[in-house]
């Protein structure tokens, strides 16, 4: 009898998927808000830096020449430089080396649930002859769709940057003016590129494995930004943007319609409950979310105490708590900086990410910050529906950096994992640092060095499914697409405006959702021992 018990018990185990996935990125029409269950949250990472540069995440990127003859506020002035044919060559290097699959393992090591991807309009529709964008993501992109499917985890795509842009910062595209409210041809292409991208994320190939999308990042208005466009507008790209994409998305059957997310503008979050209110704006909206970014390194920051960052953090408990009662409240970027280490991204040249670490690390109370500056937001931003880290990678900024924040153990391979206990209702000193939940011995060693994130051991991560080896999944040397798209306007009408010759990576025919192999070897033993016993 215990035998087959434990045969049956085997069996079953066949079934059970170990996945780290929210349960579910839908919300019904006036039910509990998405991510509203204690341990069902979003936890991920930011893969910025990949299709936007960012220069003071990757200065050695820049020190190249011509480009250490010039300062590179942006990718604008980047490819403006160097010629569209160069820039391609370099870029298609940096996009096939910068995120690989071992990011994907180490994500799923970590348990983490999500990737956000950033991406410019130019990546979706064509860019005017005046601008020096160039084209070519999508194969790279189709490829990390693949390995999130692959490890269990979930997409939000994101618009990052709109043509004009949103905010004049770096992050947009084109470092300067606000220029997205300076005429209608901008919103229009911002409508073409968000259908676009919903066409090609939702394909059946990539069996739903994008759950949500974001209509742009950190817009500017007026009450943030004087120079900001007025909220209307934003309000009317809003409530046009949510149209194209519900026109624009396939739904693969049993699933449900993505989540769509907006930025809150850097509005306190309760105020959007107004927007969501309004009959004109999103009263009718469904399966929506607020995205709200929160960072402890600017505005004199770097002047705190460590105990004033702890605190900055806990204010803002009672805000998110409440807004999470009426819809999903993500943190869509955070980070462990508590200053802008390379923002001028010149005035890191020469400099080593031991060095850097080495000046953050300089004392066992300085690591023991980070993990707690790390716990109190983690405990904090779950109290909406979870949270995403920027950003993978940056070369010298180490708590600006998942993968080197991972390395130094100042983040636990399990999310969930608490030193400290965590009191929601305190507006300070929510995290009681001075009371480990196990005693001290529980304090995890930090590395005083700059500890290779290569280090992390990821040789037990296996995909989540069988993939057909007939078809080299790996190689994107032979992609030669400048990228494929098509257009789509307000009314779901489609017409093809890019070259369509990209090679698909893998497909679900080609792909069995079934366990990797290891797991498949354990279930034909456990059905042969229920079999005999």
């Amino acid at each position: 009898m215990i035998n087959r018990f434990l045969a049956t018990f085997l069996f079953t185990l066949l079934y059970i998927s170990p996945s780290f996935a929210l349960k579910s990125w839908y919300t019904e029409p006036g039910g509990t808000p998405a991510g509203s269950v204690d341990g069902d949250k979003v936890r991920g990472v930011n893969l910025g830096g990949w299709f936007i540069l960012e220069n003071w995440m990757m200065p050695s990127f820049l020190e190249v020449e011509p480009l250490n003859e010039s300062y590179i506020n942006d990718e604008w002035t980047y490819t403006s430089t160097l010629g569209k044919e160069e820039s391609l060559s370099r870029l298609e290097n940096h996009w096939d080396t910068y995120i690989t699959e071992d990011d994907f393992k180490r994500f799923a090591n970590y348990s983490l649930n999500t990737v956000r991807i950033p991406m410019g309009y130019w990546s979706w529709t064509n860019p005017e002859e005046y601008e020096p964008y160039i084209q070519g993501q999508l194969p790279y992109l189709e490829r990390a769709l693949n390995w999130s499917s692959w490890y269990g985890l979930d997409v939000l795509m994101d618009l990052h940057g709109l043509p004009g842009s949103q905010n004049g910062q770096d992050h947009s595209g084109h470092k300067g003016d606000i220029g997205f409210q300076a005429n209608h041809t901008n919103m229009e292409r911002a409508m073409e590129a968000l259908a676009n991208m919903t066409q090609f994320v939702t394909q059946e190939k990539f069996d739903g494995v994008v759950k949500a999308i974001e209509l742009t990042n950190e817009p500017h208005i007026l009450e943030y930004n004087p120079n900001g466009m007025d909220f209307y507008v934003l309000a009317e790209f809003y409530v046009k943007g949510y149209q194209v994409v519900r026109n624009n998305e396939h739904i693969i059957s049993g699933a449900n319609e993505v989540m769509i997310i907006i930025h809150d503008a850097f509005q306190p979050i309760l105020n959007w409950k107004y927007f969501w209110s309004e009959p004109s704006l999103g009263l009718n909206w469904t399966n929506y979310a607020l995205d709200t970014h929160t960072y402890d390194a600017f505005n004199g920051a770097d002047q705190k105490t460590y105990q004033e960052h702890l605190d900055t953090i806990c204010a803002q408990s009672a805000a998110i708590s409440e807004a999470q009662q009426s819809f999903p409240v993500i943190v869509g970027e955070f980070s462990l900086g508590t200053n802008t280490f390379c923002v001028d991204y010149q005035s890191c040249w020469g400099m080593t990410l031991d060095q850097m670490i080495s000046n953050i690390t300089s004392s066992t109370e300085a690591n023991l910050f980070m993990r707690q500056f790390w716990e109190v937001q983690s405990d904090v931003y779950e109290l909406g529906a979870g949270w995403i880290f920027w950003s993978v990678h940056h070369e010298l900024a180490g708590p600006w950096s998942w993968t080197q924040s991972a390395a130094q153990n100042w983040l636990p391979e399990d999310p969930s994992e608490k030193i400290w206990p965590f009191y929601s209702n305190a507006s300070s000193y929510c995290l009681d640092t001075y009371n480990p939940i196990a005693g001290d011995q529980n304090i995890p060693a930090f590395p005083n060095y700059a500890n290779p994130y290569t280090n992390i051991d990821i040789s037990q991560v296996t995909r989540k499914y069988f993939v057909n080896q007939t078809q080299n999944v790996e190689n994107t040397t032979d992609v030669t697409s400048t990228g494929d798209a098509t257009s789509t306007n307000t009314s779901g009408t489609t017409k093809t405006t890019q070259n369509s010759n990209s090679t698909s990576t893998t497909s679900s025919s080609q792909r069995t959702s079934i366990f990797d192999f290891s797991f498949g070897i354990f279930g034909l033993i456990s059905l042969y021992l229920f079999t005999i016993l």
